[in-house]
């Protein structure tokens, strides 16, 4: 069979995926495995985990000569680590076909482990800067660290086209990869401390959250404790979800001034559900929000918007239906106004833009990534049958649905609500999602959550959910951003003090700003009435009524 070439358009446009996530931004926008705040903490942290530290008990060269019929060190070379210090042992291995990792062990060991999710379509680089800044903080504190690849390099398959016709890639990806992973890391951690690691966490934000609860409900003894951000965890839904925006917006583009406007009287309306106005929608699943009801209609050279345009934002805050089913749920309300980006992979601020932008709506440049980003989800994984050449507008939920690959659905997805072996294990679960996160719809969050609940009762003693009002796809925003959620796990884990609320605060020039509370779902923060509303003493965890804790 003569194969068919990828068409170059295709590969330029794939390769900016490199630098993306479901709605995430361009290159200059943050490209996060978390939210960028794990071991910030440190004090709460040096508190669990104590002084005492483990050398090793092996040189560290001497790894190389551990690989088996399966793993294979490539190198294993001792060093010092960059911005720290630290002394350690870095391992590069390989995994049978292609899984590729790098652990880093220090030399003063707290016997722990610390698993770093993937983002996007994985591929990272496993010499560049990914996850380098909560790397270098949990070497300083004795943990040692790794991440894989999945099986990939996103430099030279970028987008999602290394999966074409290719089942082991697929499996590597969505289930294999991170499992045989963190399995090496915890053997050659052995080999060379002389003991396993006595506690094993896993840290990720949008693939990396659905890698969570992946972990949790395939690999239950993988990890004592998860922090598990905006997850991808439901493929389809999530990628009819991001098709719905996209044709709706393609009937009537929106300029940035019409979404300044609508974001406007969002705030305007809705602005202090939560008791406040600050430019935050505190509580959206409170919202009633119906365009063509609460937005001013263009007529007569009256600012507004047009008939079509209310129709696209109709089915954009509706959901994906089909024959009065919904299939994925409607974007919540929140995410309009202009916010802060950050640069890299670090906490480097970056300008100031919509939510929608780049996800819904197009950027400067004229280019709406989350297009590609469903694309490349058509071509290459939706179907058994790869199709190139398809694009957002040749498909079709009636017919195209039931033609999906059952397959790959079933690698990609970690919809499983029975998480009873995890809780069994002694594990502990933490999930955090912006409100205003375009690219992977925070609704779908809750529901998993509510899933959970109802089908094993209650959730509380190993499963806390906590959304973050204003935070976009993983951090950023109009409102708080930066929280220490692993730390928050580890003493769940290792002192039994279950997280009832987070500190959260959003930091400008370098510089705390704001401090908020974020709770435990479905309790949100209301304003007390009085003192600062920049000031998390200001704000009280409340449920709202009909929303009472599991």
């Amino acid at each position: 069979m003569r194969r068919t070439e990828i068409p170059r358009a295709a590969i330029r446009a794939a390769a900016l995926l490199c630098a993306l996530w479901l709605g995430g931004a361009l290159a200059d926008r943050v490209a996060a495995q978390s939210n960028g705040s794990s071991f910030t903490d440190r004090d709460r942290l040096i508190e669990v985990l104590g002084e005492a530290r483990r050398g090793p008990t092996a040189p560290c060269a001497g790894l190389r000569a551990q690989s088996d019929l399966e793993t294979t060190i490539v190198a294993a070379q001792p060093l010092t680590g960059p911005g720290t210090g630290a002394s350690l042992c870095q391992v590069h291995g390989v995994i049978v076909p292609e899984v590729q990792f790098l652990l880093e062990l220090p030399s003063q060991w707290n016997g722990r482990l610390y698993v770093l999710g993937n983002f996007g379509y994985g591929g990272e680089s496993l010499t560049g800067d990914y996850g380098r800044a909560e790397r270098e903080r949990a070497h300083a504190l004795g943990f040692a660290t790794v991440f894989t690849n999945l099986g990939h390099d996103q430099n030279v398959m970028p987008g999602a086209t290394w999966a074409r016709q290719n089942l082991a890639r697929r499996i590597d990806f969505g289930l294999r990869g991170l499992h045989v992973t963190t399995e090496a890391a915890k053997r050659f951690a052995k080999l060379y401390y002389g003991e396993p690691p006595r506690r094993s966490y896993f840290d990720g934000c949008s693939t990396g959250g659905g890698q969570g609860l992946k972990a949790a409900q395939r690999f239950p003894a993988d990890y004592d404790g998860i922090v598990a951000g905006a997850p991808v965890y439901d493929f389809v839904r999530l990628q009819l979800y991001g098709w719905n925006n996209q044709m709706a917006i393609a009937r009537a583009p929106l300029s940035q001034d019409k979404v300044a406007l609508l974001a406007k009287v969002i705030l305007e309306k809705f602005d202090n559900v939560d008791g406040v106005r600050d430019g935050v929608i505190g509580d959206p699943a409170a919202i009633d929000f119906i365009p063509t009801r609460d937005l001013p209609h263009a007529s007569g050279g009256r600012a507004g918007f047009t008939d079509l345009e209310l129709e696209a934002l109709t089915r954009i805050y509706r959901g994906t239906v089909l024959d009065g089913k919904e299939l994925a749920p409607g974007l919540p309300v929140g995410a309009e106004p202009a916010g802060q980006t950050y640069l890299g992979y670090g906490t480097e601020p970056g300008p100031l833009s919509s939510g929608w932008t780049d996800r819904l709506i197009a950027n400067s440049a004229g280019y709406v990534p989350q297009r590609d980003l469903i694309e490349t989800w058509l071509k290459y994984l939706a179907f058994d049958n790869d199709d190139p050449q398809m694009t957002l507008e040749q498909f079709d939920p009636r017919r195209d649905l039931p033609r999906l690959s059952t397959t790959t659905t079933q690698i990609l997805d970690a919809t499983d609500a029975d998480l009873s072996a995890f809780r069994a294990g002694g594990g502990k679960l933490l999930v955090y999602h912006g409100w205003a996160d375009t690219g992977v719809n925070p609704r779908l969050t809750t529901d998993y959550f509510n899933r959970v609940n109802q089908g094993m009762g209650t959730s509380k003693d190993f499963f806390r959910l906590f959304m973050v009002p204003g935070m976009f796809h993983c951090r950023g925003g109009v409102n708080v951003d930066r929280f220490d959620a692993l730390t928050s796990v580890v003493r769940w884990v290792e002192k039994g003090e279950a997280p009832e609320q987070l500190t959260a605060a959003r930091v400008e020039n370098g510089k705390s700003v704001r401090t908020r509370p974020l709770c435990s779902y479905p309790s949100v923060a209301r304003y007390v009435g009085r003192g600062s509303t920049d000031d998390i003493t200001a704000f009280r965890c409340t449920d709202p009524p009909g929303r009472a804790h599991p």
